[in-house]
């Protein structure tokens, strides 16, 4: 191989990422291989080569009042070969990532991130987000720590579908006009403001697009105007691909769905 794929990749992303307000890339340490960072205030974006599994992935994070990365969420993933790789299997993947970084969805939750980060502590993650629901529906309490103990994390997409879900469905057809509906209406707005963008999409499109139609109009009529105008699209993309595949060279294996 002629040329430096991770330079070239990171070199693409940082054309786009830097007119979003994100930093120039630099260097980051991780155990799995080479990687880089680009930060903008409480969000970032990673790139990193995996030489062990011969694979790049573009990754999200919110980073703390140090500016140190949380949790790595992984976007896209994609095999790579540093070997026999060629340079259209690196564009492949320039093409995949920027799509990404690029989607409107994703570049107006981070802008607007960005600017609720300003002059005000960091927003709150799913984690907490799934505390205060069980805390709400003490009933699955247990199945929380039975996942903590098997997984040893709280897998919280997962948790939230099977065991939350279930518990908000039931109660806003059984008691759609009681003082516990009003509570869950507004901590959905509250996490919405306040969330992070991993906790933003749980809200709108593991809750608000999980829920039955007839639950949602129960539910829709006690929000706050900001969570109200992302909850009406959001419905609108229920069984829907909301970025489709495109179709790409042989060469380039994707092995992993793009999350949005």
């Amino acid at each position: 191989m002629d040329f430096n794929a991770f330079q070239l990749i990171s070199t693409a992303l940082s054309g786009e990422l830097t007119k979003q307000g994100f930093s120039e890339p630099a260097p980051m340490e991780d155990p799995q291989g080479q990687a880089a960072i680009f930060a903008a205030e409480e969000v970032a974006y990673s790139l990193l080569y995996d030489r062990r599994h011969k694979s790049f992935f573009l990754r999200s994070a919110n980073l703390d009042p140090d500016g140190r990365p949380g949790e790595w969420r992984t976007l896209s993933t994609w095999l790579f070969d540093e070997q026999t790789g060629d340079r259209s299997d690196a564009e492949s993947i320039i093409n995949d990532f920027l799509e990404i970084i690029q989607g409107p969805k994703r570049v107006q939750m981070v802008q607007q991130q960005r600017k609720r980060s300003k002059g005000r502590e960091r927003t709150v993650d799913p984690m907490f987000f799934v505390n205060r629901l069980v805390h709400m529906f003490p009933g699955s309490k247990d199945a929380l720590n039975e996942e903590k103990i098997v997984y040893g994390q709280v897998r919280y997409i997962t948790f939230i579908k099977g065991h939350l879900l279930p518990e908000i469905e039931s109660l806003l057809k059984s008691y759609p006009d009681s003082e516990l509906v009003g509570k869950l209406a507004g901590l959905l707005d509250d996490m919405y403001k306040n969330g992070d963008l991993d906790l933003r999409s749980i809200v709108t499109y593991v809750v608000i697009d999980g829920l039955t139609k007839e639950s949602y109009e129960v539910l829709y009529e006690r929000l706050g105007d900001e969570l109200k105008k992302s909850a009406k699209p959001a419905r609108r993309l229920i069984g829907k691909n909301i970025r489709p595949e495109k179709k790409k060279k042989q060469r380039g294996k994707k092995v992993e769905a793009r999350l949005s």
